[in-house]
C-alpha cells in the first residue's frame, strides 16, 4: 500500500523514512501550516506561577519556551510538568530542561488518568497548547476542583484554502491511504470543491491517531469503521508500527481471496467426463453432454485466469517499460541539467574572476584617495599647528613684555615646548625656547602686585575715613523753672518766673565754641570721597604702566585731599596719610622688558 502523510512541514519526512525501511512508500503532503500565537504577559506569568504545566504536543513546548526566552522568564523548579506524549517529554528536556510524566495512553484520557492528576484541589494548573482542539483534560482537571487556565502558543491552519491540488496529486500517484493526526487536517483534506475526489475519499483507508479523529471521520464525513485504523499514539515508531500491521493484513486478505479464486475453479471435471466416455463408449448421453459441457467451463475458466494473469504481466510490462521511458527522460533531464550545472559554474567562476579584479581596482582606487586625503589632512594640521605654535610664541612675548607676568610666559613657552613634542628637526627651536625660560626665571619679580595690593587696600578704606564736618555743640542745661515754696528765695523765684515768660518769645540757645565755615553737604562728602578714590585708583593704573610721572601726581593729590577734607587726626586717616608718603618716597626701578629668542627662533624654522 502506498500512504498519503499529512503532518506539518517537517514531521512526517521520519515517518516516510521508517516506512521506507520496511519497502513501503509513502508521500509527504503536509496540508496544515502551524503559526506562533504570542501569549499575553498574563499568561506567561501565570504559567511560570503554576503547580503543575500540562503541555499538549512538541510544537507547544517549542512556542512556550521560545517565548519564556523572549521574556527572560523561568518555569520554577517546585512546578510539576506533564506531557502528552513521550515525543513531548522529550522536547520539554531539549527545550526546558525538566523531565515531564508522560502516560502509558499517549493521549487526554491516558494523561487525565495519571495518579498525579487525582488531587489537584485549589492547585494552579495551566495547560500549554494550540488555539482550539479538545476541551477534555480541561472538563476533567475542574471537576476535580483545579483552578485552570490555558495558555495558547501556536494555532494550526489549512496550508492551502482548498484540498484538490492534493487530492489530484494522490489520486495520480495511487494513494490507498492517508495518515491523519489532527481534526483540523481531517477537515483540511475533504475541504474538496469536486465530486469525483470526494468520492475516492471515500474509498480510501484513513491511518488516524485517536479515538477523537475516527469519530469525527464517522459522524461528519460518513466514513465507516473498516476503513479507519487507530493507531497507538502518535509517534513516528506507533505509526509506522500500525501501517505495517495494516499492510500485512492487506497481503494475507489478498493471498485468501486468490487461494478461494482457485479452489473454485472445477479442475476434476474433465477426468471425470473421460472416465465416464471410457465407460460409455457406446453412445452420448444427456449426462455425458452435460458433464462435456461443465468440463469446458471449466477449462473456459482457468483459461480466462490465465489470460487475467497475462493480462496482469502485460500491464506490468508496460508500466515497468513506462517507467523505463521516465528513467531515461530522468536520465536525459539529468544530464541536462548537469550540463547546465556546469556551465552555470563556468560562468560563476568567470564573474568571480570579474568580481576580484574589480576589487582589486577599487581596492586601489580606495588606497589612492586614501592617501590623497591623508596627505590633504597633514597639510591642513600642518597648518593648524603652525598658527597654534605662532600664538603661543606671541602669547608668552605678550606676558614677558606687557604684563610683566614672567611665570605666566614661562608656562607658555612649555606649552609651546609640549606642542613640538611630535615634530622633526626641532633641537634648535627648543633651546630657544628653553633659554628663554630660563632667562625668565632669572629675573626679579617686580613688586607691582604687592603695590597694587596696597592701593586697593587703601581704597577700601575711602568710605571709613571721618571728614572735617562740624558737629552740633551741645546746649547748656537750662536751670529749673519750678518756683520754690520758701519765701526767703524770692528773688530766685522771680528768675524763674521772668526765664519762663521769656522762653515763651524768644529762645536763645548758647555753645561752648563758635561754627566754623563751610559745612559740608551729603553730596559734597560723596564728591570728596570719589575724587580721594579717583587719585587712588590713577595711581594703581600709572604704576602699573610704569608711569611713574603720574603715579607721583595722583599720590601728591590724594595726600592733598586728605589734608584738606579728612580729620589727619583720626588714626584711621592718619594711617593711610603715612602710607601715601611712604609709596611716594619709594623708588620703584622700572626694569627692562625681556627680549624672548623663541619667535625668532620659531619664525626660521617654519621656512
Amino acid at each position: 500500500m502506498k500512504f498519503a502523510i499529512t503532518r506539518p512541514q517537517g514531521k512526517g519526512e521520519a515517518l516516510a523514512s521508517e516506512l521506507a525501511k520496511s519497502h513501503s512508500s509513502a508521500l509527504c503532503t503536509p496540508v496544515l501550516k502551524l503559526c506562533s500565537v504570542q501569549a499575553s504577559p498574563q499568561q506567561l506569568l501565570s504559567a511560570c506561577d503554576a503547580d503543575i504545566l500540562i503541555f499538549i504536543s512538541q510544537d507547544a513546548v517549542i512556542n512556550f519556551a521560545l517565548q519564556l526566552q523572549a521574556d527572560d522568564l523561568s518555569v520554577p523548579s517546585t512546578c510539576k510538568i506533564f506531557a502528552v506524549g513521550t515525543q513531548t517529554s522529550d522536547a520539554v528536556k531539549a527545550h526546558l530542561s525538566r523531565h515531564a510524566t508522560a502516560p502509558k495512553r499517549q493521549d487526554s484520557e491516558g494523561l487525565v488518568a495519571l495518579k498525579e492528576l487525582q488531587a489537584v484541589q485549589d492547585l494552579q494548573v495551566v495547560i500549554v497548547k494550540g488555539r482550539g482542539g479538545r476541551t477534555h483534560i480541561s472538563t476533567a482537571l475542574k471537576s476535580r476542583g483545579a483552578r485552570l487556565s490555558t495558555c495558547n502558543v501556536y494555532e494550526r491552519t489549512a496550508a492551502q484554502s482548498h484540498s484538490d491540488d492534493w487530492l489530484d496529486l494522490w489520486r495520480e500517484a495511487k494513494i490507498d491511504g492517508i495518515v491523519i493526526t489532527s481534526n483540523a487536517a481531517v477537515d483540511a483534506i475533504f475541504n474538496t470543491h469536486q465530486a469525483a475526489n470526494q468520492a475516492w475519499l471515500q474509498a480510501c483507508m484513513f491511518v488516524v491517531v485517536s479515538e477523537r479523529t475516527a469519530q469525527h471521520l464517522k459522524i461528519q464525513y460518513k466514513i465507516t469503521d473498516t476503513q479507519i485504523v487507530v493507531s497507538q499514539g502518535a509517534s513516528t515508531e506507533a505509526l509506522a508500527q500500525t501501517i505495517g500491521d495494516l499492510n500485512s493484513q492487506q497481503g494475507n486478505a489478498m493471498t485468501e481471496k486468490q487461494q478461494e479464486t482457485l479452489a473454485s475453479t472445477p479442475s476434476n471435471e474433465p477426468q471425470q467426463v473421460e472416465t465416464h466416455a471410457k465407460n460409455h463408449t457406446a453412445k452420448l448421453s444427456k449426462t455425458a453432454v452435460l458433464a462435456l459441457l461443465v468440463a469446458l467451463t471449466g477449462v473456459g475458466a482457468a483459461g480466462g485466469v490465465y489470460m487475467y494473469n497475462q493480462q496482469q504481466v502485460t500491464q506490468q510490462s508496460g508500466q515497468i517499460a513506462q517507467l523505463s521511458a521516465q528513467n531515461s527522460q530522468l536520465q536525459s533531464q539529468l544530464q541536462t541539467t548537469q550540463s547546465a550545472l556546469n556551465e552555470l559554474q563556468n560562468q560563476w567562476q568567470a564573474q568571480q574572476k570579474s568580481m576580484n579584479t574589480q576589487l582589486q581596482q577599487q581596492q586601489r582606487q580606495v588606497q589612492q584617495t586614501l592617501q590623497q586625503t591623508l596627505s590633504q589632512a597633514r597639510q591642513q594640521v600642518g597648518g593648524a599647528v603652525s598658527s597654534e605654535l605662532r600664538a603661543l610664541a606671541r602669547y608668552a612675548e605678550f606676558k614677558a613684555a606687557s604684563e610683566r607676568d614672567y611665570l605666566g610666559a614661562v608656562i607658555v613657552l612649555k606649552r609651546l615646548d609640549g606642542a613640538l613634542s611630535e615634530e622633526l628637526a626641532t633641537d634648535t627651536l627648543k633651546l630657544a625656547i628653553n633659554q628663554d625660560i630660563a632667562m625668565l626665571r632669572a629675573l626679579p619679580k617686580p613688586s607691582t602686585e604687592a603695590v597694587y595690593m596696597e592701593l586697593a587696600g587703601l581704597i577700601s578704606q575711602v568710605d571709613k575715613l571721618p571728614l572735617k564736618t562740624i558737629d552740633k555743640p551741645k546746649e547748656r542745661a537750662s536751670e529749673s523753672a519750678e518756683l520754690s515754696r520758701d519765701i526767703s528765695e524770692w528773688q530766685a523765684n522771680v528768675i524763674r518766673s521772668w526765664q519762663k515768660i521769656k522762653a515763651d518769645f524768644l529762645t536763645i540757645r548758647q555753645h561752648d565754641r563758635p561754627v566754623i565755615d563751610p559745612l559740608l553737604d551729603a553730596q559734597e562728602q560723596q564728591l570728596i570721597r570719589a575724587q580721594l578714590r579717583s587719585y587712588l585708583q590713577q595711581a594703581q593704573t600709572a604704576f602699573l604702566d610704569q608711569q611713574a610721572s603720574i603715579f607721583d601726581q595722583a599720590l601728591s593729590g590724594a595726600i592733598s585731599t586728605l589734608n584738606s577734607y579728612y580729620r589727619t587726626s583720626d588714626s584711621a586717616s592718619n594711617m593711610v596719610m603715612e602710607q601715601l608718603q611712604v609709596l611716594k618716597r619709594a623708588e620703584h626701578p622700572v626694569t627692562q622688558t625681556p627680549q624672548l629668542a623663541t619667535p625668532n627662533a620659531l619664525k626660521e624654522w617654519l621656512q
